[in-house]
């Protein structure tokens, strides 16, 4: 031990007994496996999360927590939270090891406590100064307060990765679910894996919007409203989905064409995609913003996939009106307020709103013009279908 001599106020000579703190490092890192198995031991009794971790494992932290701490201490300044690979190792570790964030920093600093008052110990056998001491002191907590901010940082990237991994995986699941693209198996794990019966009936869904992340967010609002679950999967031309429970009606649509399918096990869900593809196609065709199933449609779906029947009923029904000039269009409003109160003129002029009269004498002049009666069951269905593929805003 080193002496050097001091004069005290009084003229007379004191031993003044220097600090050895290199040597008190020294020690430390001596004793680092003494300190690392006994914080092992205090840290897997109380704290939660480290079940599946070893005793190892935790000593080999620790000492290198331990040699973080005299790297920290020699340089004498704070660390950068960038600058500490020990915290991304540990995290990484930890991660693997399924700790929750939460639980390994209260092991860091625990770990931090056990190197602490172990210096603290030492420090007079060493002749530390307190003020040396206090600074080590704040020096550690510093070190707890950027590794806090490294391995925070580690396990978010690590959540972000994963939900966009589990997102992946269910959007696949989703889109072989509705194409026949699954095995048996396959289908069972997905089903036990985001809740979705395999026996219960379900609809597939299909949907199309340019704008994927408002639609999927619009179909969320649906379900809610329809007391229904939905898992939705942007797919490439098209959102397909499993509708799971049945959908309340007469509730309000997002604000375009949903096709819903018929109800169907899993494993035949492919069979409710179809539908569900086609009443799409349909509702689209149609202008409707809704959501609808073949039921709702009825003859309607036929519509798009019949292409010159339409050509067709639009020439008989609909070109010959062009020589009305406007009136072609009070005559097609008259139509539609017709059919739709089930050809009852008062209700129909009430709707529109027009005098009975003015009814009636648009109907008679629909009928000279195209040499038709609407008393006609064949004319009132082809009528309606002529008007459906006109379109609601009559442009011809």
């Amino acid at each position: 031990m080193e002496n050097v001599s001091s004069v005290t106020s009084d003229g007379s000579v004191a031993d003044v007994r220097a600090e050895r703190w290199q040597e008190l490092l020294a020690r430390l890192e001596a004793d680092a496996p003494d300190i690392a198995k006994r914080t092992a031991t205090k840290l897997l009794a109380e704290i939660p999360g480290y079940e599946g971790v070893d005793a190892e494992s935790v000593r080999q932290s620790s000492i290198r927590n331990m040699a973080l701490i005299i790297r920290v201490i020699n340089a004498g300044t704070e660390p950068e939270a960038a600058n500490l690979p020990e915290a991304l190792m540990l995290a990484d570790e930890r991660i693997a090891q399924n700790v929750p964030l939460g639980s390994v920093l209260h092991g860091f600093r625990m770990s931090l406590g056990e190197i602490l008052e172990h210096l603290v110990q030492l420090g007079p056998e060493y002749n530390i100064d307190p003020g040396r001491m206090l600074r080590w002191s704040t020096l550690m907590w510093a070190v707890n307060d950027a590794f806090s901010t490294r391995a925070t940082s580690v396990y978010r990237d690590h959540e972000v990765a994963q939900a966009i991994a589990d997102s992946v995986r269910r959007s696949e699941w989703i889109g072989k679910a509705v194409s026949q693209g699954s095995a048996m198996s396959e289908l069972l794990w997905g089903a036990a894996m985001y809740d979705v019966p395999s026996v219960t009936p379900l609809r597939a869904l299909a949907a199309a919007s340019s704008d994927h992340a408002h639609a999927e967010g619009q179909i969320g609002k649906w379900a809610k409203h329809a007391g229904v679950r939905v898992l939705t999967s942007v797919q490439p031309s098209v959102i397909v989905g499993i509708v799971i429970g049945e959908p309340k009606t007469s509730v309000e649509g997002p604000g375009f064409a949903v096709g819903l399918g018929r109800a169907e096990v899993l494993s035949r869900l492919a069979d409710s995609y179809e539908d569900a593809s086609l009443v799409l196609k349909a509702a689209n065709n149609l202008g409707l913003n809704s959501v609808s199933t073949a039921q709702d449609l009825s003859w309607k779906l036929a519509i798009h996939s019949n292409p010159r029947v339409s050509e067709i009923l639009v020439q008989k029904y609909i070109e010959p009106l062009k020589e009305s000039g406007e009136f072609a269009h009070e005559i097609v409003e008259s139509l539609r307020a017709y059919l739709g109160n089930q050809m009852n003129i008062p209700a129909a002029a009430r709707s529109i709103p027009v005098h009975v009269n003015t009814l009636r004498y648009r109907l008679r002049r629909f009928e000279e013009l195209t040499g038709c009666y609407l008393e006609d069951a064949s004319t009132i269905i082809e009528v309606s279908w002529a008007l459906e593929v006109l379109g609601r805003d009559g442009q011809w």
